[in-house]
C-alpha cells in the first residue's frame, strides 16, 4: 500500500509541474503581445505628432511667405529632414480672409492643417487654426 501511495504522488507533482508551466507559458506569451503592440503604437504616435509638426511648420512657413508678399499662392512642396510637407492653394486675395492648408504624411499616415487668416499684414490676425479632414 505505500508503494501505490508513492507512485501517486509522482503522478501528482508531475501534473502540477505541467499546469503551472502551462500557466507561466500562456502569461509569457500574452505579456510578449502586449509588449508588442504597446511598441507598435508608440512608433505610430510618434509618427503621428512628427506629421502633425510638419504640417504646422509648413503652416508657418506659409504665412511668413503671406507676409512678405500677399501674393503668395502656395502650391509647394517643402522637405523637413526626413519629412515632406505640401503647402496647398492659398485661397483668398488681398489682406483679408485668407485661408492655408497643410499636410504632411509619413508611413501611411498624414496630417492636414487648416489656418483661416482674419487678416495677413500689418499685424497677423489667426481667425482658427487647427487640424481638418477637408
Amino acid at each position: 500500500m505505500n508503494q501505490v501511495y508513492k507512485e501517486q504522488n509522482g503522478y501528482i507533482a508531475l501534473i502540477t509541474l505541467i499546469i503551472i508551466g502551462a500557466v507561466v507559458l500562456i502569461s509569457v506569451i500574452t505579456l510578449t503581445f502586449v509588449a508588442l503592440k504597446q511598441k507598435n503604437f508608440i512608433i505610430s504616435h510618434n509618427y503621428s505628432m512628427k506629421n502633425y509638426y510638419a504640417a504646422n511648420a509648413c503652416a508657418n512657413y506659409a504665412i511668413l511667405q503671406l507676409q512678405k508678399n500677399l501674393e503668395y499662392s502656395g502650391n509647394e512642396a517643402i522637405s523637413l529632414e526626413d519629412i515632406d510637407c505640401k503647402i496647398e492653394k492659398i485661397t483668398g486675395t488681398g489682406n483679408d480672409n485668407r485661408v492655408v492648408i497643410t499636410s504632411s504624411q509619413i508611413n501611411n499616415q498624414s496630417k492636414k492643417i487648416k489656418v483661416e487668416l482674419e487678416q495677413v499684414k500689418p499685424v497677423t490676425i489667426i481667425k482658427s487654426w487647427g487640424e481638418t479632414s477637408e
